[in-house]
């Protein structure tokens, strides 16, 4: 549990209240309504990975009086992807790419959650519906579009991407953007990954999409930029497809 002495952490996106303790050594997420359900899809999928040999936070407690909600964790060691040294680049994107792989290479038969298109498609239009998407935050190519133009994008790309993904389903972080993993500054080995509530099974391009725009913007990772992306995709050692990856990147644009 959570008291006053707890610090409010300002960074982030999730929505959800971020609250550090005094010793740095956990971090409590709290929130109501859509946030509540998405810390509760976290809390459900921490404890599963807690069985799979990939590090990721621990749960310490977690609270739900059918209002709010209250996950706290035990802080992982190192620091975001997203800030390490310009020359720890090269190293660090080769680290994601094998951190990818390994969390692809876990059995999904074993995963007890879904995000192929079926299930995100769905979502994506209640989104849309409920006036929830930002048109504000959409990529440079996608600027002035309205949710509703890319949904209808979305859902005339949808036929191939669902024959696509069925010969490349795996256990995917669903938010594989470069603040979620954590690098240790010495090895530059990745000490696991945070804000889990979008893992599930999908297509491999659902993560690569992400991880790729991630390193390629440069207006939020200015350490990294088009080598870097280039390093990962080498590094994870996968062709990856071209249209999957643009298609998984609008796809995301609605959540």
């Amino acid at each position: 549990m959570t008291d006053r002495s707890w610090e409010q952490v300002l960074t982030g996106r999730s929505g959800a209240v971020v609250r550090r303790s005094p010793d740095g050594r956990a971090y409590a997420k709290s929130g109501s309504g859509r946030v509540r359900a998405e810390l509760a899809d976290e809390h459900e999928r921490l404890a599963w990975l807690a069985e799979v040999d990939l590090p990721t936070a621990e749960v310490l407690d977690w609270v739900d009086d059918g209002e709010t909600a209250t996950l706290t964790m035990r802080a992982l060691p190192g620091i975001a992807m997203s800030d390490v040294e310009p020359a720890a680049v090269p190293a660090a994107v080769r680290a994601l790419g094998g951190f990818l792989g390994s969390l692809h290479e876990v059995d999904l038969e074993a995963c007890p959650f879904q995000r192929w298109l079926a299930v995100t498609v769905a979502l994506a239009r209640v989104r849309v519906d409920e006036g929830l998407v930002d048109e504000d935050d959409f990529d440079d190519e996608r600027d002035g579009a309205t949710a509703q133009d890319l949904l209808a994008e979305l859902m005339e790309r949808r036929p191939r991407a669902e024959e696509l993904e069925t010969d490349d389903l795996v256990v995917c972080h669903g938010d594989a953007c470069l603040p979620n993993f954590l690098l240790d500054p010495d090895s530059l080995q990745v000490t696991g990954m945070i804000d889990v509530h979008r893992l599930g099974v999908a297509d491999r391009h659902l993560d690569l999409a992400l991880a790729v725009r991630s390193v390629s913007d440069t207006s939020l990772n200015p350490a990294y930029g088009a080598t870097a992306a280039e390093a990962l995709v080498e590094a994870y050692g996968v062709r990856a497809d071209p249209w999957r990856l643009d298609f998984y990147r609008l796809l995301d644009e609605l959540f």
